[in-house]
């Protein structure tokens, strides 16, 4: 019993950190493409979107991949998730 609360708990941590990753994710993607029409290719667009860059590194590769190391469910539930709704907000 205690094994299967676990999984449930790790599978809804999963979920919630999806969530919270896409909806800035889709904030900082917004944001990088603003700054890119602003400043167009150039330093300046890098330094102001790097930021966002990095968050999103974290937030598709790093965090998924560290979460998947502690517990399965709640990596394969992160990844489901984010990809879920980050195709849905693309479609918007």
């Amino acid at each position: 019993m205690d094994n299967l609360l676990s999984q449930i708990l790790y599978g809804l941590s999963g979920f919630l950190f999806a969530l919270f990753s896409c909806r800035y994710g889709t904030l900082a993607t917004a944001r990088m493409k603003v700054a890119w029409q602003t400043h167009g290719f150039s330093l300046t667009a890098l330094l102001a979107t790097l930021p966002s860059i990095l968050f999103l590194v974290i937030a598709i590769f790093v965090f998924p991949l560290w979460l998947y190391t502690r517990t399965s469910v709640g990596g394969f539930v992160y990844l489901a998730t984010f990809i879920f709704y980050s195709s849905k907000n693309k479609r918007k």
